[in-house]
């Protein structure tokens, strides 16, 4: 009996000290757990971000307002059912296309008398320049003769077929208007070598007939060579590639002369 009361008690021991054991180690598990989870870290106050300073705007620089060329003008209405008769110079206005609605009818080396004879450049027909211009019936002819009449001995024979070739238009033409357009001048150089007679003093003095002229057949003079010319009354320098033949920007000045004289 005593043996059983001993065992009992050794019995209850075990099982008291097995509890704390296992009441020790429910402890620690729980501890490591616990350290496991991360500390929670102190918020950093922000450091607050430079406001940028705005790049100011640059400010438009205006452009400049081109200078209207004196000679610009896009209505060539003025033109309309017009044509061209004259020597190489007036090739020369049909090679630049600077007037497009007009019909043009020219030959190197052209007269006031061969006009009457001789054909259009490349002509398949043969029909002499005047005749292929009249049969058209036009409102208006610009007329441009003189410079190869230049070396002529008598300039009064040169306005004598001037003359003829005015009076024959106006006649088959009552009702066109008739431009006389004046010879241009050359370059120093050009009017220095007075090559066929081709001088700046030449071309003065024809100039002035064909003014009077003018008047006297009561048709317009256009003074093409005031519009070309510089202060001493000659064709600058770079104005043309041979001193005669103006370029487009010449050419130019010239339409501006033709259409200073149809506005009025």
């Amino acid at each position: 009996m005593k043996k059983r009361i001993i065992a009992f008690l050794l019995a209850a021991v075990s099982l008291v000290s097995l509890a704390a054991c296992q009441s020790t180690s429910d402890a620690t598990v729980s501890t490591s757990v616990s350290s496991s989870q991360p500390e929670a870290s102190a918020t950093p106050t922000p450091t607050p971000e430079a406001t940028p300073t705005p790049t100011p705007t640059p400010t438009p620089t205006p452009e400049a307002t081109p200078t209207p060329d004196a000679n610009a003008n896009t209505d060539d209405s003025c033109f309309d059912n017009s044509a061209f008769l004259g020597n190489s110079l007036i090739s020369d206005l049909y090679t630049y296309a600077l007037v497009t609605n007009s019909d043009y009818y020219f030959k190197n080396g052209l007269t006031v008398r061969s006009v009457f004879t001789e054909a259009q450049a490349g002509s398949e027909t043969g029909t002499p320049v005047y005749d292929a211009a009249v049969s058209k019936h036009y409102d208006k002819y610009f007329l441009m003769f003189g410079l190869n009449e230049l070396g002529w001995s008598y300039p009064e024979v040169f306005i004598d077929d001037y003359r003829t070739l005015i009076q024959t238009l106006q006649k088959d033409e009552p009702g066109a208007e008739i431009y006389v357009q004046s010879l241009t001048p050359v370059s120093a150089k050009r009017s220095k070598e007075n090559l066929y007679g081709v001088t700046n003093d030449r071309i003065v003095e024809y100039n002035d007939m064909l003014r009077d002229l003018c008047k006297e057949m009561n048709v317009t003079f256009v003074d093409v060579a005031s519009a070309v010319c510089n202060d001493q009354g000659i064709l600058p320098d770079g104005a043309a590639p041979d001193g005669v033949h103006l370029n487009i920007d010449y050419c130019k000045k010239w339409v501006g002369a033709l259409r200073s004289a149809l506005e009025n």
